[in-house]
């Protein structure tokens, strides 16, 4: 847990604004925080009551703050942002108290898990920022269930499924949130066999825009909207309860480069490999990762590397480069999949989902020069498709673009910061590239501030459902940023 600063009974009360009429229930504020393990649900507040807390809820901080920067940090050191409150939550009351907080004082509310946030839309400016980093417990409710608060990252996940055997099919990099992951969807090398993060959710628990704590088990539609449709949009989620599976005992990937490519060598083997991807197993994933004039193409599976390897020949063939692991433990493979730890210079941002290669192939020699062109820059597909369209699914939940069997993503990473205006630009133009194309469709945990139609790109024809969504739990708009779901005009 991150160290935060100390603060006098006098000095916390006047931070939050409560003056020293609250004193009596801040009996233990001169006591060491223990960890919250387990508490009672709070009562449902009125928003004409500010609940009472104590500073094992909530530390509220302000600019002037030791800690206000340490907090104030993102994953992504291109973005910044001056909030005029970080409120750092500890439980469902300390949500509460900040919610009433930014609704008294007619703030924007954003909510941060601690994971990434590739458009910074969990900041924002003179706001509050609701940081949920803190809330880390995970309990088992079953051998199949657990409950887990929004501020666990997918490595710590990790660490406490993978000795039980267990699998939520999320993700692959660790630092990234349970939280966004599962509100956006959530996809990783277990999902063509289990789905979405989203589609293992049973339940949320949310505090919405009036105080009050609003659980799914009475609102079905909640539930819904939170499965692909629930980034910070109606409310501050407390807690997910979630489905588990039986862990596979290893697993198993072909590793294969290519270099000093031309546009034409590459559009070969992009065709060859969307060939060859097109009827995977469920157990099967692959990425097509082009990063200057080096391809890399990655395929993973739960069973032995044989599996593999029919499938892939021609490819494995062609290759300058070939490395294996074959029934690898979970636990050590997953780890080389965890990513860089931030804060980095960098933009990412989904780059289409696609049909096949027929999306693709009228441009790929220009995107190829475009990338080659602009050291940094990486274009990466990944296989979605097997039970992520199982049409149950699709019925279940806001995430509407099941049918498509690849996901394509854009990435621009930089060191020196003068470089930032020209990578940015050449993001925006191969973007434009696959706009022109008819590329509309795009995953929204990997969002783009110039997406024209972000509202249908993200949401297709749920987006009007998500708008009632939207009316019934946050009608004032307190959560809003710039592509949260809008209200509907009214006449």
């Amino acid at each position: 847990m991150a160290d935060y600063p100390r603060y006098t009974k006098r000095e916390f009360l006047k931070l939050m604004g409560l003056g020293l009429v609250c004193l009596p229930f801040i009996s233990c504020f001169d006591q060491e925080r223990e960890e919250v393990v387990a508490q009672a649900a709070p009562e449902n507040t009125s928003d004409s009551h500010t609940p009472e807390i104590s500073e094992a809820d909530l530390l509220l901080l302000q600019r002037n703050d030791e800690a206000y920067e340490t907090y104030n940090q993102g994953f992504n050191k291109r973005l910044h942002f001056l909030p005029k409150y970080i409120a750092l939550c500890y439980t469902e009351k300390g949500i509460q108290f900040a919610v009433h907080k930014a609704k008294t004082e007619g703030l924007p509310i954003a909510v941060k898990s601690g994971g990434h946030s590739f458009e910074g839309f969990s900041s924002n400016n003179g706001g509050m920022v609701i940081n949920l980093s803190q809330m880390k417990q995970i309990t088992w409710l079953s051998d199949n269930e657990v409950l887990m608060e929004p501020g666990v990252l997918l490595q710590e996940i990790h660490a406490a499924l993978f000795p039980k055997n267990k699998l939520l099919p999320a993700g692959s990099c660790g630092t990234v949130g349970i939280a966004g992951l599962t509100l956006g969807g959530g996809y990783g090398f277990f999902s063509r066999k289990y789905g979405l993060t989203c589609d293992s959710l049973l339940q949320v628990r949310l505090i919405a825009a009036d105080g009050k704590v609003y659980d799914s088990n009475d609102d079905k539609e909640l539930l819904w909207a939170c499965k692909g449709g629930g980034n910070g949009n109606f409310g501050v989620v407390s807690s997910f309860r979630f489905k588990l599976y039986e862990a596979p005992k290893g697993f198993s990937h072909i590793n294969l480069k290519f270099r000093n490519l031309d546009a034409d060598r590459c559009a070969m083997l992009m065709t060859q490999w969307f060939a060859l991807t097109a009827d995977l197993a469920p157990e099967m994933f692959s990425a097509f990762v082009l990063n200057g004039k080096t391809l890399t193409l990655l395929m993973t599976t739960y069973g032995a590397s044989a599996t593999l390897e029919p499938i892939f020949a021609p490819l494995i063939a062609a290759a300058d480069q070939v490395s294996t692991k074959a029934d690898e433990p979970l636990a050590r493979s997953m780890k080389r999949y965890y990513g860089r730890k931030g804060p980095i210079n960098f933009k990412n941002a989904s780059a289409g989902l696609y049909n096949g290669i027929e999306d693709l192939e009228d441009v790929q020699h220009r995107l190829f020069n475009l990338v080659v062109a602009h050291p940094g820059m990486v274009f990466q597909i990944n296989t979605l498709g097997g039970h992520i369209a199982d049409p149950a699914y699709e019925t279940q939940s806001a995430y509407p673009h099941r049918a498509y069997p690849y996901l394509g993503e854009l990435q621009a990473y930089w060191e020196k910061d003068e470089r930032e205006p020209t990578m940015l630009r050449a993001f925006d133009d191969i973007q434009l590239l696959l706009w022109q194309q008819g590329i509309r469709a795009h995953y929204r945990n990997y969002p783009d501030l110039h997406f024209q139609d972000w509202e249908t790109a993200y949401y297709g024809q749920n987006y009007d459902r998500l708008q009632e969504v939207k009316q019934q739990y946050d009608a004032e708009d307190l959560f809003r940023y710039p592509q949260s779901i809008r209200l509907k005009e009214t006449s």
